[in-house]
């Protein structure tokens, strides 16, 4: 009887689990969750001394803006500790207290640094030896002593003349107090005879003491000025070599990261923009900011892809061309196969050997292609034209594809298609009854993506995936538009404005993947139109 009891009561429970389960709902499984990426932890020894910023902080700062390398920095006592410069081997005990997962040391050599990667535990990980330009001698202190010689030898001849002046008047003057016998005419001729000779003298001595002092003052002018210009000259070269060997470290920072993370670092890279009318580019650091001179009004840069030139639309009051300039010349040249009128957004093809850029005028703009050698005389129709207006092209990594913004069916979205003219496809989705608008898309450097700025109010920077079309919003304080992707695909460079429309817009730089922000620039005025380089080498 009992057991029967127990089987009923089984029975019942299994009757009654579903109701059961209805009223305690099981929670979802949570969906697996990508890990949180905690950048390697690395301790820079130090390296040199260099005034204003040292190897060492460069190459942390590197470290830090590639936001894949966290550069631990440890106390002064600590430092001591573990390594001073000279030292031949390294304590590794007070790292072993610390989470650094690598160390790093840089010294010296005749021409660069030898790098030493090494794990907490002192195994010696990887090393190498970077060159480095030479910063020449400061020879200015050389230079003015040795001007300040010359001149001083001059100085002390001009006051041994005025001295040797100023003797012959005190005896001209000693002559004439001497008293003279003057009874009969002869004597008094002879007294005049006298005077006027004294007179004579004088008025040479004079002459001869305004010509000195003249010749002093012009002295003084003329090394002033041979002074200035070997200042000048000196400088120019001096700050091209300190320019050089900044951009050098970088390289070596980006290799350091390579052997660290397996991925190479984006230091040795520049920014390009435009800041009002004016072409400009910076280091990725911020650093070495310089303006490149233009025909005209500079817009919409875009770098070759082997970092030598840039292509900008140039505009003046009859419209625009497209111009190139020669990075290692700065010299610009405006497109031959471009006429004055609607040119603009210009990209090079993926082998650097052409030009392709928007043109239009009365009719809606249409992509034409030319070589960027200047070869042409005139521009040829590209490939898959459409019969809408298309601006803005920019091409896969492989070059086998092209994006580009069109205004259909109202307002401005983009495509796709091959080089070729096949395969075109609308890329961003249209949503009846729903306004949008996507221009200035950016292909990623590994193509799963493009970048674009979509206005809902204010523009914002998205990405879309090209195979599954998933949107995402990368940015949603203030307005961000004009996206452009780093080398190593996970970093873009925007312009930005936090506050109202008319405030003053930056280029900012954008962690694609934790969305750190970081202002590049602090432009007096409008700095916009980014364009991010390839990864460049020093020309030392």
């Amino acid at each position: 009887m009992t057991n029967r009891k127990i089987l009923l009561g089984a029975a019942t429970f299994f009757a009654l689990a579903p109701a059961v389960h209805g009223q305690r709902s099981v929670p979802a499984r949570p969906k697996p969750q990508r890990p949180i990426e905690v950048p390697v932890a690395v301790v820079v020894l130090q390296i040199d001394t260099t005034e204003g910023d040292s190897t060492r902080t460069i190459i942390q700062r590197d470290f830090d803006y590639g936001d894949r390398i966290q550069p631990l920095i440890l106390d002064s006592t600590s430092m001591t500790d573990v390594w001073r410069p000279g030292d031949g081997k390294i304590n590794f005990s007070p790292i072993a207290q610390t989470r650094a997962n690598f160390v790093v040391r840089g010294s010296p050599t005749a021409t660069g640094l030898h790098m030493e990667v090494f794990d907490p535990k002192g195994k010696l990980r990887q090393e190498g030896v970077f060159r480095l330009p030479r910063v020449p001698r400061n020879r200015l202190p050389a230079i003015r002593d040795s001007l300040s010689g010359v001149l001083a030898e001059r100085v002390r001849a001009t006051h041994a003349a005025l001295a040797a002046d100023s003797t012959a008047r005190d005896s001209l003057a000693r002559e004439a107090a001497r008293p003279t016998a003057l009874k009969h005419p002869g004597q008094r001729v002879a007294a005049q005879r006298s005077a006027s000779a004294r007179d004579s003298i004088s008025r040479e001595l004079d002459r001869r003491d305004l010509i000195l002092r003249a010749a002093a003052a012009q002295d003084s002018m003329r090394f002033d000025s041979v002074f200035a210009r070997f200042a000048s000259r000196d400088s120019i070269v001096r700050d091209s070599a300190v320019r050089e060997r900044r951009f050098a470290i970088h390289g070596v920072s980006d290799e350091l990261e390579r052997w660290i993370t397996g991925t190479r670092g984006i230091a040795s890279t520049r920014i390009a923009f435009v800041e009002g009318t004016k072409l400009k580019v910076v280091d990725s650091d911020g650093a070495n900011e310089r303006t490149l001179p233009t025909v005209g009004a500079a817009l919409s840069p875009a770098w070759h892809p082997s970092g030598r030139w840039i292509v900008y639309a140039d505009a003046d009051d009859r419209g625009t061309r497209i111009a190139q300039i020669d990075l290692r010349t700065l010299r610009p040249r405006l497109l031959s196969a471009s006429n004055r009128g609607f040119n603009i957004t210009p990209v090079y093809t993926r082998d650097g050997k052409n030009i392709v850029w928007a043109s239009g005028g009365d009719s809606p703009a249409e992509l034409i292609i030319a070589s960027a050698a200047g070869d042409d005389t005139v521009a040829k129709p590209f490939v898959g034209r459409t019969g809408f207006g298309t601006l803005s092209p920019n091409f896969s990594p492989d070059g086998k594809q092209i994006v580009f913004v069109s205004p259909r069916p109202l307002t401005p979205q983009l495509f796709t298609m091959n080089v070729d003219g096949t395969g075109l496809r609308p890329l961003t989705p249209v949503v009846p009854g729903k306004r949008s608008y996507r221009t200035s898309p950016d292909w990623s450097p590994n193509g799963d993506e493009i970048a674009f700025q979509q206005q809902n109010g204010d523009f914002q920077v998205w990405t879309i995936g090209v195979k599954d079309r998933v949107m995402k919003q990368l940015t949603n304080e203030g307005e961000n538009e004009n996206p452009s992707w780093a080398p190593d695909g996970r970093h873009m460079s925007i312009t930005r404005r936090l506050g109202a429309i008319g405030d003053q817009k930056n280029i900012w730089v954008l962690d694609v993947r934790t969305g750190r922000l970081r202002q590049l620039t602090q432009s007096p005025g409008d700095a916009r139109m980014s364009d991010w380089s390839p990864p460049l080498k020093t020309t030392f």
